[in-house]
């Protein structure tokens, strides 16, 4: 059976087209040129002290692999977490940072 994602607050799939006028949006844009069956979903609830800029990216049918959390419009700092966590100010290294958890055989 295909894991299913756990989010415990409300997400919803964050097209190519949607945009936050930062650096993530070449970085996802990247992703997605390199992984077709690249999915992802962006937290669609303001928590109490916190923003929105939390981004869920999965696989085909594996879903939740990586977390990324961004400063605000997709900018730095980066949070990228999934069974560990990398904190960068640095595009490049969020962005090597997610596909090492995306692809942990390669």
């Amino acid at each position: 059976m295909p894991s299913q994602p756990f989010q415990p607050f409300p997400t919803r799939v964050w097209q190519a087209t949607d945009r936050t006028g930062g650096p993530l949006d070449e970085l996802l844009d990247t992703l997605r040129q390199q992984h077709p069956g690249l999915w992802v979903e962006r937290l669609d609830k303001t928590q109490p002290g916190d923003d929105n800029n939390v981004y869920f990216l999965g696989l085909g049918q594996t879903r939740d692999i990586v977390q990324v959390d961004t400063g605000p419009d997709g900018q730095a700092p980066f949070t990228v977490e999934a069974d560990d966590r990398v904190d960068t100010t640095e595009p490049g290294e969020a962005l090597a940072a997610i596909r090492a958890r995306l692809n942990p055989a390669q």
